[in-house]
């Protein structure tokens, strides 16, 4: 079947136009790697935000053939801080994402030869990945195979499960017999490395893409219920009900799998082991005691509007707030065959609430207090965080304090602000850890929040964090990088510039609040790209300096030199 001239205009033009909005300093290229990451994984039912999707994106000079790859434990996107312990004593279920991408309308022969080399030479458990590797396969893609090996070792007791899912992306349509021969040469070899696992190989033609692009989370879903309480207070409405449990299976599943959409206000991750769990594991295992509802706190949704009609709760843009264990394991309950004549019911509470509302972020707390919490996981509901949100917006900038919020309304990624990323931003700019920033994406906010994060500090240093980093990424993708120096280099020249636009070897989270980020010309940004560059190719020029406390120190050294000795710090521009 060949894609329609119609259609191949389409998406040609869908790509280009969503380059030039999302990443405007990359090559048409480049991007298809992203973009073809972003459908592979929608394919896959996984919600990334845009950062954690670039973070996977490992191509570029000596990538191996590999353009992505993804690491996923029990549903959770494990990144290069992602401490393994955390999955200790877990039953651990894992899926690997590979992908290579080609900008072309065919299918090449060398995709999957080059990804059996990258299997043969990397997956192994006993695989070293010594010499032989490095000169093969770039720095962070082997980072990420580390990852997957140290948290698969930590779980082989407990016999793991591992999905292996290869993804073939192109414009194309047609599949070459030559190129089906070397897939399956692919996945035999990845079985004979990985008995056990479901070996999966996946073509996405154009057609494919085109409809994935296309498609987007159902925002109104039906949930049956016999009957209901409804209340309204205040202009807002609440609904209460008893659903029975394959009936709410459906309601979180699609076609079997879960809708994890759903839960991306919660703010706990479900841990398949912990004692509760267990025992409402048991508890459904267990038909004929108890009805369910007695013996469980229920389920809290915020939804936009509501509609009771033919037996059914018609729930638009559902957001379960609290009973995600509980809903975890009614997933794993029912996708394991459990009979669906089951009548025992759940309570279920629907409350309608504006999703930006500070009453919904009271509700989203106060659901999840009745047992310890690690406190980062609620700070997306405080005070400071909605009023960065605030400010942000005031400079068309979109804080995503729920993930991928503002991504699914059309929002260009280019304005989307992550708290993680604003945490790397502060943490590299207002803290000069630069090296922090780099190394922890993902746990520098747990480690020093309160710094980060004050409501003594000027909101508006919020915003130019994120601006002073955007706008060094912009400049630094116009040097033609290779995607990881690119990366490795970001924080450093972003405090460094900052320091050389304010003249000044520390500056105070008033000066930055106070920055004209126009003050970063190219020139000055050439000189402090200049400077970071040559101190971190002297001291080898690879993850570890980026990661490492040198840098930073020697950067720090030149900044006194420069601007040690100055009594008076220029005036900052007025806003």
């Amino acid at each position: 079947m060949k894609m329609s001239a119609d259609s191949s205009y389409i998406l040609k033009n869908v790509i280009e136009k969503s380059c030039k909005q999302d990443k405007p300093g990359w090559k048409t290229d480049e991007y298809f790697e992203l973009f073809a990451a972003q459908q592979t994984l929608k394919l896959r039912r996984f919600n990334l935000d845009p950062t954690e999707i670039e973070s996977g994106i490992v191509g570029g000079g000596n990538d191996g053939g590999v353009d992505g790859f993804y690491l996923f434990v029990n549903r959770k996107f494990v990144r290069e801080d992602t401490d393994p312990q955390i999955f200790k004593d877990q039953q651990l279920n894992f899926e690997l994402v590979i992908l290579q991408a080609k900008n072309t309308t065919s299918f090449e022969e060398s995709v999957p030869q080059k990804l059996k080399d990258f299997a043969e030479q990397c997956l192994p458990m006993g695989s070293t990945l010594g010499s032989v590797q490095q000169k093969l396969f770039g720095e962070s893609l082997l980072t990420a195979v580390k990852k997957f090996h140290d948290i698969y070792d930590l779980g082989l007791l407990k016999q793991p499960k591992l999905t292996i899912f290869y993804a073939h992306v192109s414009l194309g349509e047609q599949i070459d017999p030559k190129v089906d021969a070397r897939r399956d040469l692919l996945v035999a070899k990845t079985r004979e490395i990985f008995p056990t696992a479901d070996v999966q190989y996946a073509y996405l033609t154009g057609t494919k893409l085109l409809t994935l692009f296309n498609q987007h989370p159902e925002q109104t879903i039906p949930l049956v219920t016999q009957d209901y309480f409804d209340s309204k207070l205040h202009e807002r409405s609440g609904y209460v009900c008893l659903a029975t449990l394959p009936d709410f299976y459906d309601f979180i599943a699609d076609k079997d799998v879960l809708q994890e959409h759903l839960f991306e206000a919660n703010v706990r991750a479900h841990a398949p082991d912990v004692k509760v769990n267990k025992g409402i594991s048991t508890t459904l295992a267990n038909p004929e005691q108890e009805d369910f509802w007695w013996l469980n706190n229920g389920i809290t949704i915020l939804a936009s509007a509501v509609i009771y009609n033919d037996r059914k709760l018609h729930v638009t843009n559902p957001l379960v707030v609290n009973g995600l264990q509980t809903s975890y394991e009614i997933f794993n309950h029912f996708s394991a065959g459990a009979s669906r004549d089951d009548k025992r019911t759940l309570l279920v509470r629907v409350i309608v609430i504006d999703a930006e509302s500070a009453t919904s972020d009271k509700i989203i707390t106060a659901t999840n207090s009745q047992t310890k919490i690690e406190a980062i996981n609620l700070h997306a509901t405080e005070q400071i965080q909605r009023h960065i949100e605030m400010a942000l917006k005031t400079h068309d900038l979109y804080y995503d304090r729920r993930k991928n919020y503002y991504r699914n309304q059309g929002i260009s990624i280019q304005k989307i602000v992550t708290i993680g990323s604003m945490a790397q931003a502060v943490a590299a700019i207002v803290l000069q850890q630069p090296d922090n920033a780099r190394a922890r994406p993902t746990t520098v906010a747990e480690k020093n929040y309160s710094a980060l994060f004050s409501d003594k500090a000027p909101l508006a240093m919020y915003p130019k964090c994120a601006m002073v980093i955007k706008r060094v990424d912009s400049y630094l993708d116009g040097l033609d990088l290779e995607r990881g120096e690119k990366l490795n280099l970001l924080f450093y020249v972003a405090m460094y510039s900052v320091c050389a636009a304010l003249k000044s070897i520390r500056p105070n989270r008033k000066s930055i609040a106070g920055l004209h980020v126009d003050l970063l010309t190219d020139e000055l940004l050439h000189n402090c790209y200049g400077k970071v560059l040559f101190h971190y190719k002297d001291l080898g020029g690879d993850d570890k300096v980026a990661k490492g406390p040198e840098l930073v120190q020697r950067l720090k050294a030149d900044l006194i030199k420069s601007f040690g000795g100055q009594k008076k710090k220029t005036k900052v521009k007025p806003k």
